[in-house]
């Protein structure tokens, strides 16, 4: 019998435990509602205002939230011959237009169109007009995108919420050539966050009717350095290299951004002290071998 059902059973273990664990105690009726429940709240948080509150509610306002360490990354650090043809998954365009600056070209794929919308904003504002959005999720793609016509996928902050993730990277291995780069920014699964949550729940989430919202369970899990491991053997990506950013106390420490990004672009290599960081980042190259 499965331990963990939607809207009824174990909130506290659905919440603290690793994806790939919790979708295997997810009972089978609960898995197949998951597609919907995402679909859902992802389609009423960012509709009906061109996406801007996809950008409200990601903080993408708070500069150093998320330009550390992200836009230093893209502009300045990953890829120093450029993106080619690239593929951005997911987001408002805030890190579309970065990419497109150093790209031959880029597809945008977000199935939101009013995210569509604020993407083509952006674009517009900065004078970009190499971006092709795609209305599709990224397990339609491979119907759009010729297989391994891409040289790098990049992806910010939107994997946590897909529970399908093996899918995902299997779809993106074929799209990525041989050769081609995969660069990933996602929050970290460690014990400050198991730590956060749990709090989290005790002081917020036992209250009446809460469980029985499904949009509360949508998925929102952080990953684990296995996990990113995993799915890029999924997706036939190798040469995986995992940094740890907004490690505790450096900002405190190195109120200079560019500062502490070289310190704890360092640190955040080191296997232990990455433990600590919230935010992980990844560069890994695709093999030459068909999934």
């Amino acid at each position: 019998m499965a331990l963990i059902d939607i809207g009824t059973r174990n909130y506290l273990l659905y919440l603290v435990l690793p994806h790939p664990t919790k979708m295997a105690l997810l009972s089978e009726a609960s898995r197949s509602r998951l597609d919907a429940i995402n679909r859902l709240v992802h389609e009423t948080a960012h509709s009906g205002d061109d996406g801007a509150s996809y950008d409200q509610i990601h903080r993408y306002a708070e500069a150093e939230q998320h330009e550390h360490p992200c836009r230093t990354l893209i502009e300045e650090v990953w890829a120093p011959e450029g993106y080619g043809r690239a593929l951005d998954l997911g987001g408002s365009g805030y890190f579309t237009t970065m990419i497109a600056k150093r790209a031959t070209s880029v597809i945008a794929a977000e199935a939101v169109g009013s995210i569509h919308r604020a993407i083509q904003a952006r674009c517009a504002a900065e004078g970009v007009n190499n971006v092709e959005i795609l209305g599709t999720s990224v397990f339609d793609l491979r119907a759009h995108v010729p297989e391994r016509s891409i040289d790098s996928v990049l992806i910010f902050q939107s994997l946590h919420h897909f529970h399908r993730r093996e899918e995902v990277f299997a779809a993106l291995g074929a799209l990525v050539r041989p050769g081609g780069r995969l660069f990933l920014v996602e929050p970290h699964y460690n014990i400050r966050y198991v730590a956060g949550l749990t709090r989290a729940y005790f002081a917020n989430y036992r209250r009446a009717g809460f469980l029985s919202d499904e949009r509360n369970w949508a998925t929102d899990d952080c990953l684990t350095r296995g996990e990113i491991r995993s799915l890029c053997r999924r997706g036939g990506f190798e040469e995986v290299r995992l940094t740890g950013y907004w490690i505790p106390f450096a900002r405190r420490v190195l109120p200079d951004a560019r500062r502490r990004f070289r310190v704890e672009r360092l640190i955040g290599s080191i296997a232990g002290l990455r433990h600590f960081a919230a935010l992980l980042t990844v560069e890994a190259r695709r093999s030459d071998r068909r999934l």
